[in-house]
């Protein structure tokens, strides 16, 4: 399956932005240096056009989208949405800040999105619009029916998109069924540091693992918690928080953690679903790592603090 888009993606990564560019782009001496680099990438053109990187990035991500789109539409269209339906829920939180919020004007929106913005504010607004993706009306439907006011929307579509996320992933692959279940393992543990009520069904941990897993107690880890812990290696990162509390820490080194595994599934199987989906965060994580490099040669943030941010893109 997907052996043309695997056959692509191995043309494309000979000049993807890479290890190599990222150490160069850190260790430049000033902002102008640094995005020269650019040109040494597969981020060349649109860097060619526009000097802002926020548009070059934005171009590049539209790219991503027509390419993914183009070579699994014909095999795994559910592959697609599952990769870029979550823009699709940042225009939903957007559109019904937009409905809830007396004070709130958009003033941005994004493009990469698979249903137009104009398209999901229109359902917001008048519940015979519906939307042409059916998983984002399921999102759509279940944060309407459970938001009462502004400040529930955050949490609500986060639990409405981790819910559909799942059915999505059970069509597009194995890889993405392990993505989703992890990141509702995630969304469960934060909820649970934070004292929260929330708990998203459809991840690999019960809510009794999870508390395991915060407690750390000697014996209390059940062998399932236990096999679980050691395929994963979370045990580290629970243990880092419990030292030091800082939950800003916790999400990133999360982030980081998720990331990894995705890499490393397709070093593992290196073809199809495993490539597509590899190549998609990879990309991903490179534009976060670029926006926090420039962010840092203009706030004269240091090297270990920026290398302690960055995400894995290899």
């Amino acid at each position: 399956m997907l052996e043309y888009a695997t056959g692509l993606i191995n043309v494309l990564e000979k000049n993807i932005f890479d290890l190599q560019d990222q150490e160069r782009m850190i260790n430049a001496p000033d902002r102008e240096t640094a995005f020269k680099i650019l040109f040494d990438t597969d981020l060349a053109e649109s860097s060619v056009e526009e000097k802002s990187i926020e548009k070059i990035l934005e171009k590049d991500l539209l790219s991503l989208k027509e390419f993914i789109h183009e070579t699994v539409r014909n095999e795994r269209e559910e592959l697609f949405w599952f990769l870029f339906l979550k823009f699709d829920v940042l225009n939903l939180k957007i559109a019904l800040k937009e409905k809830f919020s007396d004070d709130f004007q958009a003033d941005f929106s994004f493009s990469c999105s698979v249903v137009p913005f104009s398209e999901i504010q229109k359902r917001v607004t008048d519940a015979k619009n519906k939307v042409s993706n059916e998983y984002l009306e399921l999102i759509i439907e279940e944060a309407l029916e459970n938001i009462d006011k502004a400040s529930e929307i955050e949490e609500v579509v986060d639990m409405a998109f981790l819910k559909t996320r799942v059915k999505i992933a059970k069509k597009a692959g194995e890889l993405p069924l392990q993505i989703a279940k992890l990141e509702i393992d995630i969304a469960n543990l934060k909820n649970l540091i934070k004292e929260k009520d929330q708990f998203v069904e459809g991840g690999n941990l019960s809510r009794d693992d999870l508390r395991k897993l915060l407690d750390l107690e000697e014996g209390a880890i059940s062998k399932g918690l236990e096999k679980f812990l050691e395929a994963y290696n979370l045990f580290l990162i629970i243990k880092e928080f419990r030292n030091d509390n800082l939950e800003a820490r916790l999400e990133k080194n999360l982030e980081k953690f998720l990331s990894k595994e995705i890499l490393q599934k397709e070093r593992d199987r290196g073809t199809g679903t495993d490539k597509v989906v590899s190549y998609f965060y990879r990309k991903i994580n490179a534009h976060s790592n670029i926006r926090l490099i420039f962010f840092a040669k203009e706030s004269n943030l240091s090297i270990k603090e920026l290398k302690n941010n960055i995400l894995p893109i290899s």
